[in-house]
């Protein structure tokens, strides 16, 4: 009998067009929008080697060893450079084959096509190397044995900060976007709790006032439509998920089976979020479902889905919103599997998350316990 009920409720929550598309369609389709929109953003700050030239330089130029030696990385090389004549650098750069050409000589002269940021680096680097020459002509006429101190540590640079990734993982600022919209998308169960409590009680539908003179106990169906509930918005989250790693190329680590669980402790907590709303609330289903749904974006506003600073700005601010955000808490799980070795920060978010679907619960139960019906 249970089985049967469980069973049945799933067929009936599928054919629910609508919630299944806020809980999976939608997720899908803002996610390929992420991905076209983010889609470079991750390496916006690599540096790749710039074409130049350099006109006039004969074996013993300064600039062009200077030009030669200098790296980004120590894999990455800062110019690739063509040694010209300066009708042939003009022509190379008018077709935009070099970002500018150098004309060596007493005062070496920089000539650029633009002020892309390419342009800027190379123009850095021509007014480093002539203040280079500058203090190299100065302490050659005060003191020449001490020249070649000056040039050597002119082309040594020297870091202050010790960049170590403990995680071994490469930090990804759109990250925080997809993790907010799983979020977003384990939240949007908020529909199908809505649906439960309104197809239980009789004041808020037909269909629950006919359920209450059914010959079914009423505890027994509420928790079989809420486990069906439950089971739905998980398979239409796994779907989501899919989506971006399969078909996006979307990397959310390795811990697969914790992240499955976060999926499914975050849409226990959209079922009951909106099984709350709609016991508290005592408008009509759709009025319930438009209060809901804003109230899913909202929270997950708060937790980086348009702005990933007003998340750490609510962070510094007002920590405690973030420990009873679900929305922050699922997604703050998902980004501590993804970068952090250890999982106590990723088990207290899970602890919050419980606290908060408890409390969920504990408020549907208290409004929704003994209701009695004048008539049906």
């Amino acid at each position: 009998m249970v089985f049967r009920l469980y069973f049945t409720r799933i067929k009936c929550l599928f054919r629910d067009k609508q919630n299944v598309f806020w809980s999976a369609l939608f997720p899908i389709f803002l996610s390929f929008v992420f991905s076209l929109a983010f889609s470079n953003l991750d390496s916006e700050g690599e540096f790749t080697t710039i074409d130049i030239a350099i006109v006039e330089a004969n074996e013993q130029s300064y600039i062009l060893d200077a030009a030669m030696g200098a790296k980004f990385s120590e894999d990455v090389t800062m110019f690739q450079i063509q040694q010209v004549n300066e009708a042939e650098a003009r022509a190379l750069l008018k077709k935009g084959e070099i970002v500018g050409y150098i004309v060596d000589g007493e005062k070496p002269a920089l000539y650029i096509g633009g002020s892309s940021i390419e342009a800027t680096i190379l123009k850095s680097f021509v007014d480093n190397y002539l203040q280079t020459m500058k203090k190299v002509m100065l302490v050659e006429s005060t003191n020449p044995e001490k020249v070649q101190d000056v040039i050597n540590a002119s082309m040594k640079s020297v870091d202050y900060i010790n960049d170590e990734n403990v995680a071994e993982k490469s930090p990804k600022g759109t990250l925080i976007y997809f993790y907010a919209l799983l979020a977003l998308a384990c939240l949007y169960g908020s529909n199908f709790g809505i649906a439960e409590i309104s197809d239980i009680q009789a004041d808020k539908s037909a269909k629950g006032a006919r359920i209450n003179v059914a010959p079914v106990h009423k505890l027994k169906l509420l928790i079989c439509n809420i486990f069906a509930a439950i089971t739905v918005q998980v398979l239409c989250v796994l779907v989501a998920i899919t989506f971006m790693i399969y078909v996006l190329s979307i990397d959310f680590g390795m811990r697969v089976g914790l992240l499955a669980l976060t999926c499914v402790l975050g849409s226990i907590c959209g079922v009951t979020f909106g099984a709350m709303l709609r016991a508290v609330i005592k408008k009509n289903e759709k009025t319930v479902s438009a209060i809901s749904n804003a109230t899913v974006l909202l929270l997950s506003f708060f937790a980086g889905l348009m702005n990933p600073n007003i998340k750490f700005i609510i962070a510094e601010n007002i920590p405690f919103a973030m420990k009873i955000n679900p929305a922050s808490l699922i997604s703050d799980s998902f980004y501590c599997l993804y970068y952090f070795d250890s999982l106590e920060k990723y088990w207290t978010n899970i602890l919050c998350m419980l606290l908060v679907t408890v409390a969920f619960i504990v408020i549907t139960y208290f409004v929704t316990r003994r209701r009695q019906y004048a008539s049906i």
